[in-house]
């Protein structure tokens, strides 16, 4: 199973991720928030249960105390009942200040107050006695006027006492609220920077995710429009972006294929495959202008096939289509790098020669005439038909001084080639009066004037 915003995951599954992803903060408020509520419980749970060992054996104490006033007040020295009670009470009251002085222990002012209450039961265990030991009335009497003061004297040592632990308790649990409030503050505020964080980190990747092939589709279909068709989009998911991602690449690859037909349509001839007329034009006129800044000459070589039409008339046009492309292939290889063949039309050739000098082109020229002299065409009868053909030259600046007279100049060279019989070049011929004119034309329009 792919990772939420892994290059494998869909475009659903990383909106429905992050869109479940808004509801983390809520979720992670409403369990700090139960966390907060635990713990304030449990922290008032605490205090009320420390409480409690101290203001129950207090509120023991005094309860016993009261009791006692009664039976101090019918205590008789005969009277075994009333000495029971009272043994019971005293060991009672006797553990409870025991525990209340371990509590207290550490705080002074209240273990002072206890350690007092303990005094006072001391002197009232003691008249306690007296009264259950008295043999004399008037002893007896004096004895219980003493313990009932003591009596008192302790129930008001044994309220403030309470009333004390009373009011610390409210000011100490008044303290733990206002600690658990803080705390739960602190703990919403982190919770909720927490929430924030995840929710923007999400969200950051998420819309890296989204944006990142949003943009690169959105390159690619600018340099597309903008005439690269060979741009490629890559994208390194599986989701939908990528499924955009090829079919683009299919939508670019077709029109790459048909630019590069129609660009075959428009420059190369059908049938031979090398560049047609209208570029023969063109490329001829780009080397003339080049020529014309580099002061340097280009060279024209016409090619026409001797006795064409008897060929085709004689052995069909599937022949002649045959030689023209033999012709074609010929040329090709026959030619410098840089040498542009075209198919000037019907069995007539052009071949442009930059930076070649007319002796350059002759030189060409023969060899091209040689190699198709030598060459046959193969018929699908395994029939050889020999060909030969006539070449004229002519070069710029010596023997024209623009595009259209060193095509007139090469044609005329040519047609002279096949009066003279055929299977020949023939280089134009240069009028030297008329050159001298051209040259010092240009040289004028150099300077200027």
């Amino acid at each position: 199973m792919s990772l939420p915003f892994s290059p494998q995951s869909s475009l659903h599954q990383r909106l429905r991720v992050g869109l479940g992803t808004m509801l983390v903060p809520l979720i992670m408020l409403a369990g700090g928030a139960l966390i907060s509520f635990e713990g304030a419980v449990g922290s008032f749970e605490q205090q009320d249960s420390i409480s409690r060992q101290a203001l129950f054996p207090l509120a023991e104490v005094e309860g016993e105390i009261l009791e006692l006033t009664s039976v101090a007040t019918h205590a008789q020295p005969t009277n075994t009942m009333t000495l029971q009670n009272y043994r019971r009470k005293q060991l009672v009251i006797k553990s409870q200040l025991a525990l209340l002085s371990d509590y207290f222990q550490g705080q002074p002012t209240k273990f002072n107050s206890v350690q007092e209450i303990r005094r006072q039961w001391l002197e009232i265990a003691r008249l306690c006695e007296q009264i259950f030991e008295a043999t004399e009335p008037e002893q007896l009497a004096n004895a219980k006027v003493q313990l009932s003061q003591r009596l008192q004297g302790i129930l008001k040592n044994t309220q403030e006492l309470n009333y004390r632990l009373i009011a610390f308790q409210n000011e100490a649990n008044f303290d733990k609220a206002r600690a658990v409030r803080e705390k739960v503050r602190y703990l919403v505020a982190f919770i909720s920077l927490l929430a924030l964080a995840l929710a923007l980190l999400f969200a950051f990747y998420l819309s890296r995710s989204i944006t990142d092939p949003l943009q690169t589709l959105a390159k690619g279909v600018e340099k597309l429009g903008q005439g690269e068709l060979h741009h490629r989009i890559t994208l390194e998911t599986q989701d939908e972006f990528n499924h955009l991602a090829e079919t683009f690449n299919l939508m670019a690859n077709q029109l790459e294929q048909s630019q590069q037909d129609l660009y075959r349509l428009a420059t190369l001839d059908g049938l031979t495959e090398v560049y047609n007329r209208r570029e023969f034009n063109r490329w001829l006129l780009v080397e003339i202008e080049r020529s014309q800044r580099g002061e340097h000459p280009v060279s024209l070589i016409m090619v026409d096939i001797d006795h064409f039409k008897r060929l085709n008339d004689t052995y069909g046009h599937q022949a002649g289509d045959l030689a023209l492309c033999e012709v074609a292939q010929l040329l090709q290889r026959e030619v410098r790098p840089g040498d542009i063949v075209c198919r000037y039309g019907g069995e007539e050739f052009g071949v442009i020669l930059p930076k070649a000098t007319s002796a350059d082109s002759w030189v060409i020229a023969e060899r091209i005439r040689l190699a198709i002299a030598e060459k046959s065409v193969v018929l699908p009868s395994q029939q050889h038909i020999d060909m030969t053909a006539s070449l004229g030259v002519a070069t710029y600046p010596d023997h024209a001084d623009c595009k259209e007279r060193l095509v007139k100049q090469a044609d005329q060279a040519l047609y002279t080639a096949k009066y003279q019989g055929r299977n020949r070049v023939h280089s134009a011929e240069v009028n030297e009066c008329n050159h001298q004119i051209n040259k010092l034309q240009r040289m004028l329009v150099k300077q200027g004037t």
